[in-house]
């Protein structure tokens, strides 16, 4: 599991473009994020498909159930989500 100290994190999106076990059939999408609480993030509210899954205390896409809808990539509030 990757762990980051977002007290030292500038949103360069350098550590998630560079790395290949995030890229996959749907595109680049963090495999945890961090930002929203898990409770109230938003592409957990809007996933009709429960796929937007708590592990850990940060949030990851189970892309078995992931339908590729494209719903929680509308919503997400820093636009972390990208699903092609």
């Amino acid at each position: 599991m990757y762990n980051q100290n977002m007290q030292n994190c500038s949103d360069c999106t350098h550590c998630g473009n560079s790395c290949q076990k995030r890229k996959s059939e749907f595109g680049n999408i963090p495999l945890f994020c961090m930002h929203c609480p898990v409770d109230s993030a938003p592409c957990r509210l809007v996933c009709s498909e429960n796929a937007i899954e708590e592990l850990g205390g940060a949030i990851t896409i189970n892309t078995e159930k992931c339908n590729k809808c494209k719903k929680c990539e509308e919503v997400c509030p820093i636009g972390a989500i990208h699903i092609q």
